[in-house]
């Protein structure tokens, strides 16, 4: 069985929830978007966006002028992408999974929003080229996140711990030095399609209350796929431990390079 064989259903589970997901996920910051597009070019070229979701990243780059085609494999959240971007004409909304879409012609942009990871392996880096034009730009871009509060994280981590140990629950802060050797730039440096690669890292904080943060748990996958009274008891003992307002500190980290 190959890897979209076994994972395809997995990436479809974000439409139960898409709603909460574009309500309650982080956005992106400012700085990043002005980042990718200097180093397309600007708003010239024309975009492909990777696994657009509903919409959370097309929105700020379209908001600036960049035209996007927005795939997407999952039917609901393409919806919702649609529904969220009618004010935008620059965006088009291409329903199925990146592996299998063929553009008109090669674009100058080719970027993913907390995606990439949910592209294929064994096709993601070829059809990326692919799909880029000689010298257009490659972005791609996560958000992690860590409760402030220590002890509070603590607390969480060992709920996850008794509950759930199977759940890989990272509580650790990005670290500024050794960006480079984290996938995917462990991919991207081996690949003769790509050159000058780099990496970015955003430091931001937001807040969210105590239902907004298991609000917020419940529309990844680790949590969707779980069977629902086991989900009940850890979201119920993580809401007996969270105080009444949650401050995060979001890591946001971009990877760029070039297509040769």
């Amino acid at each position: 069985m190959s890897w979209l064989e076994r994972n395809s259903a997995r990436r479809l589970l974000f439409g139960a929830v898409a709603e909460d997901y574009d309500l309650i996920r982080p956005g992106y910051p400012a700085p990043l978007v002005d980042a990718v597009l200097a180093h397309c070019g600007g708003t010239a070229v024309t975009a492909v966006e990777a696994g657009a979701g509903t919409g959370k990243a097309t929105r700020l780059f379209a908001a600036r002028g960049l035209p996007v085609i927005a795939v997407e494999p999952d039917p609901a959240m393409a919806g919702s992408l649609a529904a969220s971007c009618t004010g935008y004409p620059g965006v088009s909304v291409v329903v199925g999974g990146f592996e299998g879409y063929v553009p008109a012609e090669p674009c100058g942009l080719l970027f993913s929003a907390q995606a990439w990871h949910w592209i294929d392996p064994a096709s993601r880096w070829d059809h990326a080229a692919a799909v880029l034009a000689a010298d257009g730009s490659l972005a791609l871009f996560w958000n992690f996140d860590q409760i402030i509060d220590r002890a509070v994280q603590e607390e969480v981590t060992q709920a996850h711990r008794d509950l759930t140990p199977h759940i890989s629950w990272d509580t650790a802060p990005v670290p500024e030095d050794g960006l480079l050797d984290r996938w995917p730039a462990t991919d991207i440096a081996g690949l003769a399609a790509f050159t000058g690669l780099e990496a970015r890292l955003y430091r931001w904080e937001r807040v969210l209350s105590r239902r907004q943060y298991v609000q917020y748990l419940a529309t990844h996958s680790a949590y969707l796929i779980l069977d629902p009274a086991t989900r009940d008891e850890l979201f119920a003992r993580i809401a007996s431990i969270l105080p009444s307002r949650i401050p995060l500190a979001e890591d946001t980290v971009l990877y760029l390079a070039r297509r040769t």
